[in-house]
């Protein structure tokens, strides 16, 4: 396997790995096991296991969305295809979304914290692209309206997948109306003030 492939393999093995069981409960020698290598090779390319998890984290958590095609950008086409690749990463691994919605909180890393809110700042630059406000995205009005209905939508993915009180299509229907109605209602009362 050449070092790219084997890297992303370790990653994904990793990633499944953590994903199933709490940090301090997967060891090195785990990981090594399943993914069929030796334990200084998974040394030689990520050092420790809390090196490991770190590129688990910032990989995955940055995992691209599947994107709109370019001209259909800013148009309810494009924000529906985000909402659907949004919720479709949650549905494929809903414990690994609960763990990052998870890491601000009392055991909080603040490394894996600076990794999520860029990752956050990311899914804000994806949200501003795909309903056309793009142009406004370095507006700190607007980049706080759209991290403030983006805490909205982490706690209503969390009723979803770990409360159960909201299924799936409730979540995207929520999601597609909510923010469009905030940009045509509520920003521009923001923008007068």
């Amino acid at each position: 396997m050449d070092p790219d492939a084997r890297r992303d393999q370790i990653l994904r093995v990793a990633a499944r790995l953590f994903g199933e069981r709490p940090y301090s409960e997967v060891s090195i020698s785990d990981i090594a096991r399943t993914a069929g290598i030796a334990r200084g090779l998974l040394h030689h390319y990520f050092g420790s296991k809390r090196d490991l998890y770190l590129e688990v984290v910032r990989v995955f958590a940055r995992a691209p969305l599947d994107s709109a095609p370019p001209e259909a950008l800013g148009t309810p086409q494009a924000w529906a295809t985000l909402v659907d690749s949004f919720l479709d990463a949650i549905e494929r691994n809903p414990t690994r979304w609960l763990n990052s919605v998870n890491a601000g909180g009392p055991e909080r890393d603040d490394e894996i914290a600076a990794i999520l809110d860029e990752t956050r700042e990311i899914l804000a630059d994806q949200t501003l692209l795909a309903i056309g406000l793009s142009g406004r995205s370095d507006e700190p009005l607007v980049r706080a309206f759209i991290r403030a209905w983006g805490g909205f939508v982490q706690e209503l993915t969390v009723e979803w997948v770990s409360r159960h009180r909201i299924d799936r299509s409730q979540v995207r229907t929520v999601m597609l109306a909510t923010l469009p109605l905030l940009i045509a209602e509520v920003l521009p009362r923001l923008d007068e003030s």
